[in-house]
């Protein structure tokens, strides 16, 4: 069962805080009460809004696009890689064409043990390593 507090009964809860609540304020200085008056006006203010506008939206917008930008120059077949040299006219000459049967010349024939080794275990350990 609940019950409703009687105000008129002095010796309710209610009525008794109230009581001690008015006997300490008649002890607090007249600056003081000024000092929470001002404190308690300022917290219940709305705060004035923001007149700049914000620049988070344009930082994210910058970072998306650099990350795009390096994104597509680390494309392979994009740019050209700084060591490599693009091939002279007479070493495209010196190849043989798409569809001939001829045996390669050049570098290719002049080493065969070269092939021998990129065959063997040491190259696979090597590339590896």
């Amino acid at each position: 069962m609940t019950t409703i507090p009687d105000n008129d009964n002095p010796t309710s809860l209610d009525a008794r805080a109230r009581r001690l609540h008015a006997d300490a304020l008649a002890t607090v200085s007249p600056r003081t009460l000024a000092r929470l008056r001002d404190a308690r006006r300022n917290a219940t203010t709305p705060a004035p809004s923001r007149t700049r506008a914000p620049l988070g939206p344009w930082f994210a917008g910058g970072a998306l696009a650099a990350g795009l930008a390096l994104a597509v120059l680390m494309l392979p077949g994009v740019m050209p890689a700084p060591d490599r040299a693009a091939p002279s006219a007479p070493a495209v000459a010196a190849l043989p064409a798409a569809g001939s049967t001829d045996e390669p010349v050049g570098p290719l024939q002049e080493d065969p043990g070269f092939y021998l080794w990129l065959d063997s275990v040491d190259a696979t350990a090597l590339a590896m390593e």
